[in-house]
């Protein structure tokens, strides 16, 4: 497993948890799952807006 990967292993993990909280709605986690599924897509940049876009809480979170 590549860094890359372990990294949206731990992202992933922490949004479940944030679900599970009630910081994350299901819709936002399954929206934030689908945006790291298309990661490759974006620049660093574009990533942010997109997940800022998704969950205003969780961009918090990693501002």
């Amino acid at each position: 497993m590549g860094e890359m990967d372990r990294t949206k292993v731990i992202f992933i993990d922490t949004c479940r948890n944030l679900v599970e909280l009630g910081r994350l709605s299901q819709e936002e986690y399954d929206a934030i799952c689908d945006l790291l599924d298309r990661l490759e897509d974006y620049d660093n940049e574009e990533f942010k807006a997109e997940l800022s876009r998704i969950s205003k809480g969780l961009s918090d979170l990693i501002g």
